[in-house]
């Protein structure tokens, strides 16, 4: 938006043209009875005006919803929560189990559409640096935990950890619960671009609790505060997740984290390099969303119009008709 635009300010009640005749002599005439009673005090009182820019998110990925995903998410979320504490797995890959819920989670995937979780070229291009990077970084850490601490199978065991969980917990959860509050609210359920702001939010917030009580993350907590940092990964890793749609970003994170965990838990490894590494990968994690949604068209400067009101003595924009 550019400067403030006098004929939009009086609602096109008044017409101006360029020209001389009735006014103040520069160059606009105002005409009729409607011009002198709306271009009153406030157009008398400005100046002049410009515009300024807000960094806005339009909305959240667009994944779309029938009964059938909902019910498919619903069972992923009810088999991932009673078998991890139940202690119920397909097995292990050296310490690390595998989720029943990890095929439902697939099927969940495969419903939506992979084009819709990342797989599609604008998104592939919008995450394109992070994906090589961070990629990158994924896969040397994988050879050197598999090298160095302990094998091949739970290397490949952590990696299938974190896309399972992304799946139910950033996928699952949010899509049930962002539904339900976009229902409940009165808002198009069906698909996440239409919920607005709020069941979005509740969907991550409830997504990002449930994560923070698994038994695993539990068995890490020595009192409440230490849920805060669980929390608080399952938040930002679903919210990189529900803007862009993006799963393998987050799920690249997640992985990372793992290995680096079970670094430290071998003895190989400080916590402060942990702690460092975790910030760094989170980090990465929101400047690449910001980048994507920039880059998809999902976050946009919205010009927001400022008044200014005019100067003492210097000459109004428009005058009342004599």
């Amino acid at each position: 938006m550019g400067p403030l635009d006098t004929q939009r300010d009086l609602g096109n009640t008044a017409r101006c043209e360029p020209g001389g005749g009735r006014g103040n002599g520069s160059g606009v005439r105002t005409q009729g009875r409607a011009a002198e009673s709306v271009a009153g005090p406030r157009a008398i009182g400005l100046r002049t005006g410009h515009a300024r820019g807000k960094w806005v998110w339009t909305r959240w990925t667009r994944w779309p919803f029938t009964p059938a995903v909902m019910v498919i998410a619903a069972l992923a979320v009810v088999v991932d929560v009673v078998t991890a504490w139940s202690g119920i797995s397909f097995g292990t890959l050296g310490r690390v189990p595998i989720s029943p819920a990890l095929p439902l989670g697939l099927i969940l995937a495969a419903k939506i559409g992979l084009n819709r979780l990342g797989f599609d070229r604008a998104n592939r291009r919008a995450w394109r640096e992070f994906l090589i990077v961070g990629g990158g970084v994924l896969a040397y850490v994988v050879a050197a935990y598999a090298a160095n601490i302990a094998g091949t199978d739970e290397a490949v065991g952590l990696l299938l950890a974190a896309l399972g969980e992304e799946l139910v917990y950033r996928l699952a959860v949010i899509i049930l619960v962002g539904a339900l509050a976009a229902r409940l609210l009165g808002r198009d359920w069906r698909n996440a671009g239409e919920w607005g702001m709020a069941p979005g939010i509740i969907g991550l917030l409830v997504g990002s609790v449930v994560f923070s009580l698994l038994p695993g993350h539990i068995a890490q907590m020595s009192d409440a505060l230490r849920a805060l940092p669980f929390a608080s990964l399952g938040f930002v890793l679903g919210y990189a997740v529900l803007r862009t749609g993006a799963l393998i970003p987050a799920a690249i994170v997640h992985a990372l984290l793992n290995l680096a965990t079970l670094t430290v838990f071998a003895g190989d490894m400080t916590v402060a390099s942990r702690n460092a590494i975790s910030t760094a990968a989170l980090f990465a994690l929101v400047i690449g969303t910001v980048v994507a949604g920039l880059r998809l068209g999902i976050l946009r400067r919205a010009p927001v119009a400022v008044e200014v009101p005019a100067t003492a003595g210097a000459e109004p924009a428009i005058s009342p008709s004599a």
